[in-house]
């Protein structure tokens, strides 16, 4: 007998949900291992293992700072002056206990070269070739990732390890009104090897 269409549209809506279910249960298991991971110390050697769980990490982690974006912005918050700051202060900031819009996390030590400064970046005035229209971008970013990790970021967004390469260097992509160029373009979310030979993951917050 024919299946109603509201009763197939109601079977393949269930289908989904159960899809999207399976997958927050993987990616919050490779949270998990990643911590417990963490806690063993920082490793000499990142194997294939760990750089794919801690590239599951910085996308996760860049994920949530996304939607806390999205909620200072429709909330009314204003960008222009809006900080991004692990204390969370001042009040304009981004994880300000009191608006609740996200909560810091750092990322894990291990998923950057040696003596990298363990901390999110933020700009607000980054233009990404292929994304939004020709205003610049506000972007959270991270220094000095370890190569392994980059190269799995780009395979688990994009099925390829391969790392595009930019024509800036590190310290350039932190520079008001830099942009970052890459091909292929139209990348969000991303990892990149920069001109002095380091490896950046980004991940634009609101396109323009």
């Amino acid at each position: 007998m024919k299946m109603p269409p509201y009763q197939g549209l109601e079977h393949h809506q269930r289908g989904m949900g159960a899809t999207i279910v399976l997958f927050m249960i993987a990616l919050i298991a490779l949270v998990g291992a990643a911590l417990a991971y963490a806690n063993r110390g920082n490793p000499a050697r990142i194997t294939s293992e760990s750089a794919r769980v801690f590239s599951a990490v910085l996308l996760k982690q860049s994920a949530d700072f996304r939607d806390a974006y999205s909620r200072f912005v429709f909330d009314g918050g204003d960008v222009a002056t809006m900080t991004f700051n692990a204390a969370g202060v001042p009040a304009g900031d981004l994880f300000n206990p009191a608006t609740q819009y996200g909560v810091y996390q750092a990322p894990p030590a291990q998923a950057l070269a040696p003596g990298a400064v363990v901390a999110w970046r933020y700009n607000r005035s980054t233009a990404v070739t292929g994304i939004g229209s020709t205003a610049p971008e506000s972007i959270a970013w991270l220094a000095d990732v370890a190569q392994p990790v980059c190269a799995q970021v780009n395979n688990q967004m994009y099925g390829t390890p391969a790392i595009p390469l930019a024509a800036l260097t590190q310290a350039e992509v932190g520079a008001p009104g830099a942009t970052i160029s890459l091909t292929p373009a139209g990348r969000a979310t991303g990892c990149f090897a920069t001109a002095d030979n380091r490896f950046v993951f980004y991940s634009t917050l609101g396109e323009s």
